[in-house]
């Protein structure tokens, strides 16, 4: 295992954090300060009006350049895929390798928990982003990084309605679907996954937890995070033994 100081092989990470440290509105929060950033207009739904982590860009900088660096230096080791797995999991059995490369296609260039269905045609909502593939094989996958970063470096994510990573790389995935033509591999709601803890509902809870919110209080998500699925793989989720012994409900 390798430690990175990621304050210290990103520096514009550093630059963005000391221009909107100060900026209660960067940091999640209402209160406005003279020549500091703002919420759009139109932005906000249920969370209007008070502080939320829909906008603390300056704390989800951190995960996206750490993101971005993996990319970047991923690639001169000849690696296919960077992975990344939140820290609030639990990988409650061993993964066979096989199951990794099936959920991982050579012929996309992202693999995510996506919750929009095209088939409903309404909007949908921001990916769960606690696990995220990213394909270092695609040709635009550096391409995909360098934007990304771009939006933090020109101060470009605060034109965006939402400022955390999950909402921002919903935007840019979005934008690489539509006008570069890429194929991502959503495994989630476009697989037929049911429910809004896209995470355990999806063939991920066939080996692994995702403690998000209250959650992590809890110490494990809870049965009545389960919703009945259609995939043949994931219909007896709730048998496994891990799955047994959980609460039954988030309180």
């Amino acid at each position: 295992m390798r430690w990175i100081d990621l304050h210290e092989v990103q520096p514009e990470l550093v630059k963005f954090k000391e221009r909107h440290k100060n900026d209660p509105v960067a940091n999640g929060e209402l209160q406005q300060i003279p020549n500091g950033v703002r919420r759009l207009s139109e932005a906000g739904g249920m969370d209007r009006g008070k502080g939320s982590y829909l906008w603390d860009a300056v704390r989800f900088s951190n995960k996206v350049f750490c993101v971005t660096h993996a990319i970047k230096t991923s690639i001169e080791k000849d690696y296919d895929y960077v992975v990344w797995l939140d820290a609030d999991t639990y990988t409650f059995r061993p993964m066979p390798r096989k199951f990794l490369e099936n959920l991982l296609p050579n012929n996309t260039m992202l693999t995510y928990l996506g919750r929009e269905n095209p088939k409903l045609n309404d909007g949908g909502k921001y990916p769960e982003c606690g696990f995220v593939g990213y394909n270092l094989r695609h040709l635009d996958i550096q391409n995909f990084a360098e934007t990304w970063e771009s939006l933090y470096i020109n101060d470009r994510v605060f034109q965006l309605l939402e400022w955390h990573d999950s909402y921002v790389f919903w935007h840019l995935s979005k934008w690489y679907r539509q006008y570069k033509r890429i194929e991502v591999n959503d495994i989630g709601y476009w697989k037929g996954v049911k429910g809004h803890h896209v995470f355990i509902n999806s063939e991920l809870g066939l080996y692994i937890d995702h403690m998000k919110g209250k959650r992590k209080k809890l110490g494990s998500s809870a049965k009545n995070d389960f919703r009945p699925q259609q995939n043949q793989q994931t219909q007896d989720l709730t048998q496994l033994d891990y799955w047994k012994k959980i609460p039954p409900v988030l309180k």
